[in-house]
């Protein structure tokens, strides 16, 4: 090193005991010009970045840090976060493996580890790790929440509600929180007292908002569960009044998306690259719509594996809307860019499979916006829209809080709203691709099962398999709200379910009829 640099790492040095973070960071850089494998020079800069939380550059210094000195506690700490916040949960639990290697008895790291094990559908492992905690005495707010969902996945009610009245117990400031999980478990039914307590528990001028929330989305499932649904109605109403204020529908830009594709992308699938052997299987349509329990019958099949509702089809397409118009981009789409996308988006969904696998499920309903880059990517997946009575559909959303996206769900003229937009893309796609999109109507799904599951495996050129109608005896974890009702045999019970709101619903019925119209022609 230089003098000059000599003098500038003095300076460094200086700011940095100082805790002039900034000030040692603008020297710091001078030097890395010409020392960029320094690691104190690296330390200051990632210190830096992580005060400002820029993540992009607090990876770009956690890996250069990393390569430098590979185990290295603060990089990886910092590594850490940036992947968690990318949601690649695999990548973390690969980085907490290496934090526990230098403190291998970090409770902390242990419940991170679970959290992301959970996130990445690995629901064994983290039950293992839950429970360790647990044994322990760990002293985590939500650890007794987390032990109830990964029951609910296991679709093991009886523990998952224990788990989350015991959170209920411990933690009074997350009630809220804790009674909607029992709610969401589906197959949960609400004493006369806690019914009682839970209109009490609302009444109190100290309660939170989110609780108030959550307690009236619960509330609103009680009264449901003991027929009074007109109460039932205006408790979820005032629930999802609360949440659209914090979360509010962006229709704009919605409506602007959809109107882009229908007047700008007319143009006929190219012909098919040849990527690979592995079959993506797409699910897509409105969210409780029956996409669970397609994938759940498909995913009973010897050849088919199954991920989760993989966000990375929406990833690339924000990539692109970034990169100067999602539409744009994808019409301008080269064949050495397509191959680019649909690599990494396999090399993404690969962590949930097997080397043997050959054919998986992506089950995103989101993904039905996607459809044109999805035929671009990979010309040969097999789509499956669902699709379920509109009136029947709205309810079961409006009933259900998201704890993300989705915020058309909280208002019905919302809802009515996105399945509008939904009809108008679903006719578009259908003109462009035709029969290469399998219309499931859910009602006759329900009807018909077996002949229905037989057409759908013939679609999806797989051989019919009696599991497929067997798919409720499987023993998946399932980790969508509908993780209890897949487990039983199909039957008609959510069938015409929104006419038990018929009054309350009364001034959205038109619309919802001439949905039902468009929704019917678009199965025909």
């Amino acid at each position: 090193m230089d003098t000059r640099n000599q003098l500038l790492m003095k300076e460094v040095d200086k700011f940095f005991k100082l805790g002039d973070i900034s000030s040692a960071a603008n020297y710091a850089k001078k030097i890395l010009k010409k020392n960029a494998d320094n690691l104190f020079l690296n330390e200051v800069m990632l210190t830096y970045f992580l005060q400002n939380n820029q993540l992009h550059h607090v990876e770009v210094y956690s890996d250069k840090i990393i390569s430098i000195e590979p185990h290295h506690n603060e990089a990886l700490t910092a590594k850490l976060k940036c992947v968690e916040a990318k949601e690649l949960y695999f990548q973390a639990v690969v980085l907490i493996d290496k934090l526990l290697k230098t403190d291998p008895e970090n409770l902390h790291l242990f419940y991170k580890k679970a959290l992301n094990l959970i996130s990445s559908g690995q629901i064994l492992d983290a039950e293992k790790l839950l429970l360790q905690c647990e044994a322990l005495n760990f002293e985590e707010v939500f650890l007794q929440l987390n032990l109830g969902h990964v029951y609910k996945a296991k679709g093991n009610s009886a523990l998952a509600s224990k788990h989350y009245l015991k959170f209920i117990d411990t933690q009074p400031t997350q009630i809220g929180l804790g009674h909607w999980s029992l709610a969401d478990l589906k197959d949960y039914k609400f004493s006369h007292e806690q019914c009682i307590a839970l209109e009490n528990l609302l009444q109190s001028a100290q309660l939170s908002e989110g609780n108030r929330a959550f307690l009236g989305f619960a509330l609103g499932i009680a009264y449901g569960q003991n027929s009074n649904y007109e109460a039932s109605f205006k408790s979820m109403a005032s629930a999802n009044q609360i949440i659209s204020k914090y979360r509010p529908f962006k229709a704009e830009p919605f409506a602007h998306l959809i109107k882009s594709f229908i007047s700008q992308y007319n143009q006929p699938c190219k012909e098919p690259l040849e990527l690979t052997s592995v079959q993506p299987i797409f699910i897509v349509g409105m969210p409780r719509s029956g996409t669970t329990l397609v994938e759940q019958i498909l995913a009973s099949h010897s050849k088919v594996a199954t991920t989760d509702e993989l966000p990375y089809i929406e990833r690339i397409a924000l990539d692109m809307e970034m990169k100067g118009g999602y539409v744009n981009n994808l019409l301008s789409m080269s064949d050495d860019k397509a191959k680019e996308s649909a690599k990494q988006y396999l090399a993404q969904a690969s962590n949930y499979l097997t080397a043997h696998e050959g054919v998986f499920i992506d089950k995103n309903p989101n993904n039905f916006m996607h459809i044109a880059l999805i035929k671009r990517l990979f010309p040969k997946a097999k789509i499956i829209n669902v699709i379920r009575d509109p009136a029947d559909n709205a309810m079961s959303v409006y009933k259900q809080y998201f704890s993300n996206g989705h915020d058309y769900s909280y208002s019905i003229p919302g809802i009515i709203f996105y399945w509008q937009g939904y009809l108008s893309l679903m006719f578009h796609w259908k003109k462009l691709f035709n029969k290469d999109i399998y219309q499931l109507d859910y009602a006759d799904l329900v009807e018909h099962p077996e002949q229905n599951i037989k057409k759908l495996l013939a679609y999806c050129e797989l051989e019919f398999e009696m599991d497929c109608l067997n798919f409720h005896k499987s023993d998946r974890v399932v980790l969508t709200p509908s993780a209890n009702q897949v487990r039983q045999p199909i039957n008609n019970k959510s069938i015409d379910s929104w006419k038990k709101y018929q009054q309350s619903l009364t001034p959205f019925l038109d619309k919802f009829s001439q949905i039902k119209i468009k929704a019917k022609e678009l199965v025909q």
